[in-house]
């Protein structure tokens, strides 16, 4: 995942361990008994069939895992790029290093096996077999960018078909539905498991020791791989549309770790047994490697949500370890294989060399160079091991200018200018509410500060950053008006999955109570009403502690105790420290509420002010009194633009009051409780935006 884009720890460390079990995989190699009897190169003159056991139980899941957070970051990804940035940015993180591994690492593992060859028996190798078919290349432990470069070519294939000859929005929801109800149904493993099972059940003399096998010897992948990591890719990156599901894995962890190791020994038991059909092992094997994928998955959401440098940095390294290791780790066997050491000595020997000897590379040739910002996305300063970059620090410590800023922004779409040259800052502990008609550029403004969008031109800082930094990503909460949720998470676990995204969020109980929320706890979200929608959506902006909300139309839907309850816990946020943007088409709650009000028209800010400083650029007044004189003599004076009767009292809009009063009196000599105001932000905004069209 690009280092720029709001990392999700756990997700990382779910990756950083596929790759780095990947290094202990093929570190077990040259250990391996049945591998010796295939004829592999580099054998160890202590075999074991512990280590063999550990091969087989890492290969079972190992890239089933992967292959769900590559399609999960793949959707991230594209979400927020597009898809021509989509293919920018993969073009260079994995095609490249692909292309460039391929010719620099192949004649090294070649050199090795010749090496480990000759030293075993004196001779020159023979050299293997060339597989057969036209597209046979030697991907090696390279296979994964290339088959992952096929699916995101798939992926985005299907993609345009479907927005092209289909109805989107039909389809999106109806991919939504199936993950949903897969999580909720507690089938997803078996039938994740069943398209991978159906073409390992297929290969003559397949058993469960097997595996899916690897697609490292040709351009065209094996059948069960291709299919098994392709519905992984495709389930990753429909879950991403719905993250809150992870909370499911969060939740049922421990039981999904339980049976990964009760089904794990079946396998291993069916796989032993030749009288066990193949299509029962296969099954049993594939439902294991998602039961235990779920397992790694959830434990991580679980142990791992939180910011951690040290596993932040290996998960910056384990991309270049894993490029890098194969053959470090090859060199070391044959170098060790004669050493006469028991392997319980020499294994871990082997994995402790190579460890230091690939994080010194990442660290000193790798981190802060061209490789490391091919890599990672960016370069880091050299800095020790685990030690939190300067930026780690929540920025609104040490910012000392506007919390967000636009400066000069344009931004177009299409024919259309959303944004022309326009001008905002947020200053600390108040509330800026921005106000425009529809289409003025509000929604375009919050989207560049949120970083969902990017500029044609202009600067954007966000605490002093990029909006795309995560440092300032977390110190801000966000409201939306339009909000799609699981409708079968309860309250508390919306609040808790939110609440694990920032680095020292509320407990759901505090946001709850701060909300008036805590009776929602234990219900389910698709079962609340309108308003109380909206209150939870409120909790979940505030449970991040976030120095800066965002409120978009935030009490709408709301009745008037709700609403003067979420305005008080707004003022109470307000006077702890907390910034807020507000947009709103309630403009008394905007004249109730704002510090500084902005209203922006055709995509430029055409006013801004204080409240008091709105008011004051109109010469409207507002004229209330108890009058015999009809309305419609009233509406027949020319000074008057609009009168309206309620009750036993007139409402009088005029730019002229004073002659307006006089006529009254002359009218009526018994007018009664007369009052003349300014105008309120209602009239003020309509007055402003009438002259700017």
């Amino acid at each position: 995942m690009d280092h720029s884009e709001e990392r999700l720890h756990a997700l990382d460390a779910v990756r950083a361990s596929a790759l780095l079990l990947g290094i202990v995989l093929h570190g077990t190699m040259s250990f391996m008994p049945a591998l010796a009897s295939l004829g592999w190169p580099i054998v160890d003159a202590s075999p074991s069939g512990s280590l063999q056991f550990t091969f087989f139980v890492i290969h079972l899941f190992r890239m089933t895992a992967f292959f769900v957070i590559a399609g999960f970051f793949a959707h991230l990804l594209c979400q927020r790029r597009g898809v021509s940035g989509f293919i920018k940015d993969r073009s260079k993180r994995v095609l490249l290093p692909l292309a460039v591994g391929w010719i620099v690492i192949t004649p090294i593992v070649i050199a090795i096996f010749v090496w480990a060859a000759t030293s075993k028996t004196g001779t020159p190798m023979t050299p293997p077999p060339r597989p057969d078919g036209a597209f046979a290349v030697p991907l090696m432990h390279l296979w994964f960018l290339y088959v992952l470069a096929l699916f995101y070519l798939a992926m985005l294939s299907v993609r345009q078909l479907a927005l092209k000859f289909m109805d989107g929005n039909a389809l999106r929801a109806r991919a939504d539905a199936i993950v949903e109800w897969l999580m909720r149904s507690r089938l997803a493993p078996l039938i994740l498991a069943l398209p991978v099972a159906a073409t390992l059940a297929l290969r003559p003399r397949w058993n469960a020791f097997e595996g899916i096998p690897t697609p490292d010897q040709s351009l065209i992948p094996t059948l069960p791989a291709f299919v098994g990591y392709g519905v992984a890719f495709t389930f990753g990156w429909l879950l991403h549309r719905q993250q809150a599901l992870l909370s499911v894995l969060k939740r049922s962890w421990l039981a999904y770790a339980v049976a990964a190791i009760l089904i794990t020994t079946s396998v291993m038991i069916l796989g032993a047994d030749v009288r066990i059909p193949i299509a029962a092992s296969a099954v049993a094997y594939a439902v294991g490697s998602w039961v235990c994928t779920f397992a790694l998955i959830g434990m991580t959401m679980r142990l791992l949500s939180a910011h951690r440098p040290w596993i932040r940095y290996l998960a910056d390294a384990s991309y270049w370890l894993y490029l890098a290791h194969l053959p470090l780790v090859f060199a070391l066997q044959t170098w060790m294989a004669e050493w006469p050491l028991h392997w319980s000595i020499k294994f871990p020997l082997l994995m402790v060399i190579a460890t230091v000897l690939l994080l010194a590379s990442y660290h000193y040739l790798v981190r802060n160079t061209i490789i490391g910002e091919t890599l990672n996305g960016r370069r880091y300063a050299t800095r020790r091991v685990g030690e939190a970059p300067p930026s780690a620090a929540p920025p609104s410590a040490t910012h000392a200018g506007p919390l967000a800023r636009l400066c000069n922004v344009k931004k177009s779409y299409g024919a259309t200018m959303a944004l022309d040259g326009l001008d905002l800052e947020i200053g600390r502990g108040e509330l800026l509410a921005l106000l425009g008609p529809n289409g003025a550029g509000k929604s375009t403004a919050i989207a560049l500060l949120l970083g969902l969008e990017r500029p044609d031109s202009g600067d954007i800082s966000l605490f002093g950053e990029s909006p795309d930094s995560l440092a300032a990503r977390r110190q801000t909460g966000i409201m939306m008006q339009e909000v799609t949720l699981p409708a079968e998470l309860r309250v508390r676990e919306l609040l808790d999955l939110t609440a694990s995204y920032y680095a020292a969020p509320m407990t759901p109980e505090a946001a709850m109570a701060m909300t008036q929320t805590s009776a929602l706890a234990e219900r389910p979200y698709g079962k609340l009403s309108g308003g109380q929608k909206r209150q939870v959506q409120f909790a979940m902006a505030i449970c991040g502690r976030p120095q800066l909300l965002f409120l978009d139309e935030p009490t709408v839907g709301l009745d008037i105790k709700a609403r003067e309850r979420m305005w008080r816990t707004i003022r109470e946020l307000l006077r702890g420290g907390c910034s807020m943007v507000l947009t709103t088409h309630y403009l008394e709650e905007a004249e109730a509420l704002a510090d500084q009000v902005v209203v922006v028209a055709k995509g430029k800010v055409i006013s801004s002010g204080s409240v008091n400083d709105m008011r004051s650029l109109v010469s409207r007044r507002r004229i209330e009194c108890a009058t015999a004189t009809p309305i419609g003599t009233i509406e027949q004076w020319p000074e008057v633009e609009a009168a309206v009767r309620s009750g036993d009292r007139i409402q009088i809009t005029t730019a002229q009051a004073e002659i307006v009063v006089r006529r009254l009196l002359e009218h009526d000599a018994s007018l009664s409780e007369l009052e003349v105001r300014r105008a309120g932000l209602s009239e003020a905004f309509t007055e402003l935006t009438q002259e700017a069209a």
